[in-house]
């Protein structure tokens, strides 16, 4: 750590929570809160932190230490999020920014296989230059490694796979994901201080708890809006009958633990009749949370702007942002190395954590709906994966030892 601002625990976590406030109107948060929530973290976290060691690095590997300044960001961003909690009349406690990122591994599982993710869909492959990392978490994915590579390899053939990208370029192969909906990143490529943009709208009131339209799915987006419900909101959770939450087909009860509590509407996407119901559902909600590429939501008749402007808060949760690339897509590993949240150790880099720039997202997410939400604020919120994993990271990878 080469400077003061990156030496001292205090002033990390108070300048981490300077450039977060700033995307609330003027003196939401006060400045002396900012500086109670920073005291309250006037030591690194320190490794091996219990849950997190599992899932750094292959089984049987010991690590002696890991630099988790990332970490200690994470700790200030949920400090903040338990202050504005306790301000809309939710608990000021709840789960620690460690249990967040570490929770789901086990309900599914899961442990960390180093270069591989711990869900393993994703992998850390080196190219002729920059390395990059490789999701195929969807079987759609799966079919488009071909035409990727413009090869016959079939998609789920790993060792095929690490042997032809060597050859190719890292800036060729993500420029080919992105046109073909692969999620695909170059490592370390989101550079703080993220491109993300929040347009502000003007006043609004809320004059009750808030009525919540939440049309995300998986983690980041459904962990937001369980934050909010914490604080009273009502939540109505929109799934397609096509396409059902991801969660489902997973742990029970991490399901369970993002959603119960939730009103669930299923709608047909396909059917005129339910698009009209969407259409109604959104125009009576205070707060919209989405994680779709906008133009998804365009082609059904939907427009965040309009909303914004009647006066509702709209959470745009994306890959690598809204505005800066809103077509890319993108989930929590591979945004995640995008932005060098990464291991790196001996020379090798290693996935950190289980899909960790969602929790970190969704965690980020209620904290900036909170603070529109306190301050009578309607804006449209750009928060990518991404670009969240890199106002952590700072671009630094997490240096360690072995043994």
């Amino acid at each position: 750590m080469e400077s003061t601002t990156t030496s001292d625990p205090f002033l990390v976590a108070k300048n981490h929570l300077l450039e977060l406030t700033r995307r609330f109107p003027p003196d939401t948060v006060p400045a002396q809160v900012i500086e109670n929530v920073s005291s309250s973290y006037l030591a690194w976290p320190v490794w091996p932190e219990e849950g997190l060691a599992d899932l750094v690095g292959p089984p049987n590997i010991l690590l002696k230490n890991l630099n988790l300044l990332w970490l200690h960001r994470f700790r200030a961003t949920v400090g903040i999020l338990g202050w504005l909690s306790g301000q809309l009349g939710g608990p000021k406690g709840g789960p620690s920014a460690l249990s967040l990122v570490v929770e789901r591994a086990p309900l599914l599982g899961f442990r960390g296989w180093g270069s591989t993710s711990a869900g393993g869909s994703c992998q850390i492959l080196e190219t002729s230059d920059t390395p990059i990392a490789l999701n195929l978490p969807r079987v759609d994915d799966i079919h488009s490694v071909p035409a990727w590579l413009d090869t016959s390899i079939e998609g789920n053939d790993w060792a095929l796979i690490k042997e032809a990208v060597k050859e190719r370029g890292s800036r060729e192969l993500v420029d080919r994901g992105k046109l073909l909906g692969i999620p695909v990143s170059l490592i370390g490529e989101t550079k703080p201080p993220s491109p993300q943009l929040d347009l502000f709208g003007g006043e609004t009131k809320f004059t009750g708890p808030p009525t919540v339209v939440d049309l995300s799915s998986m983690w980041a987006g459904p962990l937001c809006s369980w934050y909010l419900m914490r604080c009273g909101a009502h939540i109505v959770k929109i799934e397609s009958v096509q396409r059902p939450d991801g969660t489902r087909k997973g742990s029970e009860l991490f399901h369970r633990r993002l959603n119960e509590g939730k009103s669930i509407v299923a709608l047909d996407f396909n059917d005129p009749q339910d698009i009209r119901q969407l259409h109604s559902l959104i125009r009576e909600a205070d707060i919209v949370i989405e994680g779709s590429r906008p133009r998804a939501l365009e082609q059904l008749g939907v427009n965040a702007m309009e909303e914004v402007s009647r006066g509702a808060i709209w959470c745009s949760i994306t890959g690598h942002g809204r505005f800066s690339e809103p077509q890319r897509v993108g989930f929590g590993d591979d945004a995640a190395a995008a932005a060098n949240l990464l291991a790196e150790v001996d020379g090798q880099l290693w996935f950190i954590g289980d899909a960790i720039a969602d929790p970190i997202t969704g965690a980020l997410a209620a904290v900036l709906v909170m603070g529109h939400w306190f301050a009578n604020s309607c804006a449209l919120l750009d928060v990518g994966l991404s670009p969240t994993a890199a106002a952590h990271s700072q671009g630094h990878r997490s240096h360690g030892r072995l043994f």
